[in-house]
């Protein structure tokens, strides 16, 4: 600013408050305190700043300005950028730097949000105070009295969202560190935040906290493995990110979708010195447990070659970060669905990449080709082997040293140099990091995208099943935000940094013209002319960037098409030549890089080839003027990073591993989650590389403009973020720094274009419904007048300047003082119309109140009447209790003469209610003999018939298993004859041990008779005891009961025995004389001895078998086994009793008689295949195979127990063990 002509003005300077542009904190405010008028080149102003130091500076208006406010104005430090007093860089400057001071961080350009980075936490924007922002969810402005944060961009897009069923777009953009992706998350969480307080119950509430999760999880794995430490930043995004938030008809959130493009390959492999490769390489030799480290092979960080390359392996806090960040990957993998079998693939292919890039190659000296040492190929081997499961392992070693070259239609083995082995080394790492990335980010969408079910793994990875965001036919709405890397300028710039400033170029084209050139053309089609507004528009740079022709990315995919060796013609340089004598065939002769700063930034450039730079001595690089300043980018290595594709035979190598989850991840496609775009649309890049294959310039260029496409389909949305210093800590701030961006991006442009070209614009519509009680005030207003012309005036009644406002065709233009003077006067007669709707309402409550004094007065007067009509009642009452009360008396004497008349009479009926229950019990009892021995009877039938059916039962069990195991045994035996048959023909030693294996097999064939028998007295026999056993106890009890009864039946029975004993006796001695005449006297007096010896023997004989053999049956018809007679079954049948049975052995001794079979031997009759017909039982052990043949006669002391224990009525007859 000129300092002006008089002396006397310029004196007026003194004490005054001034801004002046220091050399190294761009401007500063200070104190004039003296003016020297002497110098010939103008007056020199010489300064004092807060901080004391003395500074001289020229009055011109590059270095001095002098403010038209006052001091109070300048203090004062808005929410609002808009609303600052004057237009000016210094004050934009002071601003911002008077907020940073007060970490303020946030600041309004209109809708526009302006975030200066803090580098550190703090508790006013903490997620615990949203709830304030989420309490205006009715309306998309946020009120004054919050201040700024990126919550209220996201809040206004998502309530015109749901308001207008509209896609909305998030842009945040600055340089590398300034905050995006801080603002992406925390834009976010509010998102989140604003679906769960909209949902409409809890399940939709619980679903919403499982997607939140869902997101945040998400934003950790992509973190990890797409982010890394670079010297901007310590958490530096290295892909862009599209992250489409989708919500449905409700405004509940459905979905995320993360949609990434241009993956710095190369960071896994490289990176510049202070800096890290990816953040997952750190953390798993930092975190992973001792198991996982033995698998993989990992011990300390630097054992690794690749952690090492940029001088920094710790992170901030000496590595404690790294370990506490990997225990929280492990957890968020888990959490989006990862398997246990897909994270042993994820960690395989992150520790190949660390062993890969241990390995080194020497020269061998005849041929100059490269070679592995033995060490070396044992990491080669361990990694394909262990890690890739590569079924031939020897293919892949060779693949870091040859080459399959096709040449004629065959295949030839070309061995590498050292230089192109350690190439093939690092693009088989890239290639295995570019797709496990692409892994990353399927599973991803596959768990949180629109239609998922939560929870489930399954990934598909065709490209039908994940098409793009602009493809999406889905009806549901989205907010997109935009997370791209920030504009980088290192000392040694590549791809990489070409293709980021490429981004960032279009991002800010995109913006001017939607803020500005957008902006004119819409006032321009409403028929308002626009003010003039000095912005930098950088078309030409990107038709120099990536035009479809003559451009650096075209002469960068013509440069990959050639196929010249390192020894000849260096692609590189083909390539830089090309653009050179393109753009600067005079370079020669120009001078060396320029250091302007983009605040020195004056004249206007017309052509492309102006934003193109090279130097006389700039030998291997070009600069190029971007829109944030003068970068220097250095060729070596651009053709090879632009083909960057692996080998066809290392690809075919590494797919076939027998992993099928590795199998799956080497077939995913850039298609499948990137911003591809269709080859032959109109606009798009011809590929021209080899194979048909993509380069990584055209295939971004196509990317990046789907990308545009996207975005300007949508609503969008800005959030400019600045980076405060270059060293990352807390309280500092750089005012060059900060003001170069401030100018590179645009923001004091973009102030003044909202403020010069009214940015308040609402339609007509809008505007008389909102000013309505204005239009009521003004009588020259018309009905019959055009909305543009009642507008008109309106603003014109209301003295609004001319020039502060505008009407279009369809919309009202005004400045933001018009609106506040127009919204000043419209409070003015809000209030105005407030007072006479209060004096009506004072009347009517005046009114109100009258009519209440009238009701209370008519109330009381109602009281005092009811108060006499109780009065009243109460003596009637009084009157009535005491003619109640004489009653009661009277009732009351009677009662006494009654009670005493029954005194008397009550003894007289005792004794009569006595004498009828006794004389009822008499009755009674005579009755009920008859029943209880009727009863007794019932008992008596039913204990008989109980005790045969358990005698019974038992016989039944025991034959059945005796005829199993006979069975079974016979079968054995036949078997082994069978077997001893057809041994008899070989010799004799032979024969003796087929013999013993038989003796071994028939033993092992008899335990297992003895283990089947033993399952059987489990399982049948046992089971079938216990049973019996309870229904033995069951009669027992019913013995009891009959106890008094069989006492009184005992005599009547012992009688009865006698008896029948003495008529027995009779019939044996007729029978014993009937025998002596039928056998003869010799043969009768063998038999009495023998049954006398018999006798003798056999204490405990039961009474009847005793009798049988005294009754002389002879010895032959009683050796005589049942079973040889073919009739006795039948005859055995009839045999009900002793006298029966002497009858039938009668029969069988005659027919042996006449027979002459009669046999002198004794054999016992208790054969073990037929038991006796009498006990039903044998004689023999259940597991001899022989049968035993005793001296003298006898029975089993079992069968004769229980044979006494049937004639003899006890209540304990059964034992268990004994049976």
């Amino acid at each position: 600013m000129d300092g002006g002509s008089g002396s006397a003005k310029k004196h007026q300077w003194i004490n005054q408050v001034v801004f002046f542009f220091h050399p190294v904190r761009a401007w500063e405010q200070g104190v004039v305190v003296g003016i020297d008028e002497d110098e010939s080149s103008g007056p020199l102003v010489t300064v004092r700043c807060k901080s004391g130091e003395m500074f001289e500076t020229r009055t011109d208006a590059e270095s001095f300005f002098l403010p038209t406010t006052t001091t109070k104005s300048i203090e004062n430090i808005p929410d609002d950028l808009l609303e600052l007093p004057e237009l000016h860089d210094a004050l934009l400057l002071h601003v911002l730097k008077s907020r940073h001071a007060k970490d303020l961080t946030y600041m309004h350009i209109g809708e526009i949000i302006l975030s200066v980075n803090p580098y550190k936490a703090i508790q006013s924007y903490m997620d615990k105070c949203m709830g304030l922002y989420l309490e205006h969810l009715d309306k998309p402005q946020i009120p004054s009295s919050l201040p700024p944060h990126v919550w209220s961009v996201a809040h206004r897009a998502y309530v015109e969202m749901r308001l207008h069923q509209r896609n909305y777009s998030i842009i945040a953009s600055g340089e590398s560190g300034s905050g995006k992706t801080e603002a992406c998350k925390n834009m976010l969480r509010y998102l989140c935040a604003v679906s769960e307080r909209v949902a409409p119950d809890t399940v939709v509430k619980r679903r919403m906290q499982c997607i939140t999760e869902q997101v945040e999880m998400s934003n950790v794995v992509l973190e990890s493995f797409g982010n890394a430490k670079t010297l901007k930043n310590d958490n530096s995004s290295r892909f862009g990110k599209f992250m489409e938030v989708q919500f449905d008809a409700s405004g509940v959130m459905v979905g995320l979708r993360v949609t990434p493009f241009l993956l710095e390959r190369s960071r896994a492999v490289t990176c510049g010195t202070n800096e890290r490769v990816y953040h997952v390489f750190y953390q798993l030799v930092a975190g992973a447990n001792p198991e996982l480290r033995a698998a993989l092979k990992i011990e300390n960080a630097r054992d690794f070659v690749l952690l090492g390359k940029g001088g920094y392996i710790s992170s901030s806090n000496g590595g404690s970060d790294d370990a506490k960040e990997f225990l929280l990957l492990q957890k968020a993998l888990v959490s989006i669905g990862f398997s246990n079998e897909e994270q042993k693939v994820v960690w395989n292919i992150v520790a190949s990449i660390l062993h890969l890039q241990n390995i080194s190659f020497e020269l061998r000296g005849i041929d100059e080709s490269a070679y592995l040492r033995y060490e070396d190929v044992e990491i080669a081997t361990f990694v394909a082997t262990h890690l890739l499961e590569l079924p031939q392992p020897k293919m892949f070693v060779d693949c870091l040293t040859t080459s399959i070259v096709v040449v004629g239609g065959e295949k030839l083995i070309r061995t590498l140099s050292v230089q192109k082995a350690k190439d093939q080394r690092d693009s088989i790492c890239k290639y295995l990091y570019s797709k496990l990335f692409l892994f990353i980010v399927c599973k991803v969408n596959a768990v949180s995208t629109y239609g998922a079910t939560f929870g489930t793994t399954d990934v598909s990875f065709t490209s039908t099943e994940y098409e793009t965001p602009m493809k999406d036919s889905k009806p549901v709405t989205w907010i997109a935000l935009l997370d791209i890397f920030g504009f980088e300028d290192f000392q040694m710039n590549s791809l990489e940094q070409f293709c980021i400033n490429l981004a960032n170029e279009a991002l800010q084209r995109q913006y001017t013209e939607r803020v500005f050139l957008m902006d004119i053309e819409e006032m321009r089609a409403e028929g308002v002319e626009p003010n003039k507004t000095d912005f930098i528009d950088n078309y030409l740079c990107l038709e120099l960037l990536q035009g479809s022709k003559n451009s650096i990315v075209s002469f960068l995919d013509d440069a990959s098409v050639l196929e010249v060796e390192r020894s000849r013609t260096n692609p590189d340089y083909v390539f830089l030549n090309t653009i050179t004598s393109a753009f600067r065939p005079d370079y020669q002769t120009s001078p060396g890089k320029s250091t302007r700063s983009v605040l020195n930034r004056k004249e206007k450039i017309e052509a492309p080839s102006s934003y193109f730079y090279r130097g006389r001595l700039d030998d291997n690089s070009f600069t190029i003027r971007h829109f944030a300043g003068d970068v220097k980018y250095c060729v070596n290595g651009f053709v090879e990073k632009n083909n960057d594709f692996v080998k066809d035979s290392s690809a075919q190598t590494l797919q076939g591993t027998n992993s099928a989850v590795l199998r799956d991840i080497m077939r995913i496609s850039e298609e499948v989650v990137g911003l591809i775009g269709d080859p032959g649309s109109p606009g798009s890049p011809t590929i021209i590389s080899r194979g048909s294959k993509r380069t990584v310039a055209s295939t971004f260029r196509n990317s990046l403009r789907l990308l545009m496409e996207t975005l300007n389909s949508s609503t969008c949305n800005w959030v400019r973020c600045i980076r405060p210093h270059s060293r990352r800590q807390p309280g500092l701030f750089d005012g060059k720094l900060v003001l170069e961006q401030l100018v590179a991006t645009g923001v004091l442009s973009t102030i003044k274009q909202r403020q010069d070209n009214f940015p308040v614009r609402p339609t007509c519509n809008e505007f008389m419904h909102h000013y309505h009680v204005l239009f009521q005030l003004n009588p020259s207003i018309r009905v019959r007048m055009t909305n543009k012309e009642k507008i008109i005036a309106l603003l014109l009644r209301e003295k609004i300047n001319t020039k502060s406002f505008q009407v279009g065709n369809s919309r009202v233009f005004l400045t933001p003082e018009a609106s506040r003077e127009l919204e000043s006067k419209r409070q003015q007669c809000m209030v105005l119309h407030a007072r006479v709707i209060e004096q009506y309402v004072t009347a009517f409550i005046s009114r109100l109140y009258r009519r209440i004094l009238l009701l209370t007065r008519y109330a009381i007067k109602m009281q005092r009447v009811f108060r006499t009509n109780m009065c009243i009642r109460r003596c009637i009452n009084q009157y009535y209790d005491e003619l109640r009360r004489k009653r009661y008396e009277r009732f009351l004497a009677e009662l006494k003469k009654i009670l005493r008349v029954e005194s008397f009479s009550r003894a007289e009926l005792y004794e009569e209610r006595d004498l009828y229950i006794r004389n009822e019990w008499r009755d009674f009892r005579i009755g009920l003999a008859p029943l209880v021995a009727g009863v007794l009877q019932n008992l008596i039938s039913i204990e008989r018939k109980k005790r045969e059916e358990i005698v019974l039962s038992s016989f039944s069990y025991y034959s059945e298993f005796t005829e199993t195991f006979d069975r079974e045994k016979v079968l054995a035996l036949e078997l082994e004859k069978q077997r001893i048959r057809l041994k008899q023909e070989m010799d004799v030693r032979e024969r003796v041990k087929l013999l013993q294996d038989a003796i071994d097999a028939f033993q092992v064939v008899i335990s297992e008779e003895k283990i089947a028998f033993e399952t059987l007295w489990s399982e049948v026999i046992n089971p079938g005891i216990r049973k019996l056993k309870a229904q033995a106890r069951v009669i027992c009890k019913l013995n009891h009961l009959k106890e008094k009864r069989l006492q009184e039946l005992y005599e009547a029975r012992e009688s009865e025995k006698r008896r029948i004993a003495l008529v027995e006796a009779e019939e044996l001695h007729r029978e014993e004389k009937r025998w002596r005449s039928l056998v003869g006297e010799e043969q009768y007096l063998k038999e009495i001895r023998y049954f006398n010896s018999f006798y003798e023997n056999s204490y405990d004989t039961p009474p009847p078998l005793l009798a049988l053999l005294r009754e002389g049956v002879p010895s032959e018809v009683m050796q005589t086994p049942i079973g040889t007679n073919p009739l006795a079954p039948s005859s055995l049948g009839s045999v009900m009793s002793f006298r029966d049975y002497r009858e039938y052995m009668r029969n069988e001794f005659s027919r042996a008689s006449a027979s002459g079979k009669v046999h002198t031997s004794y054999i016992c009759p208790h054969n073990y295949e037929t038991p006796c017909q009498l006990c039903n039982f044998s004689t023999l052990s259940l597991y001899s195979g022989t049968t035993v043949r005793p001296s003298k006669p006898s029975l089993e002391p079992t069968v004769c127990r229980r044979l006494y224990e049937e004639n003899t009525d006890s209540d304990d007859s059964f034992d268990e063990m004994n049976y």
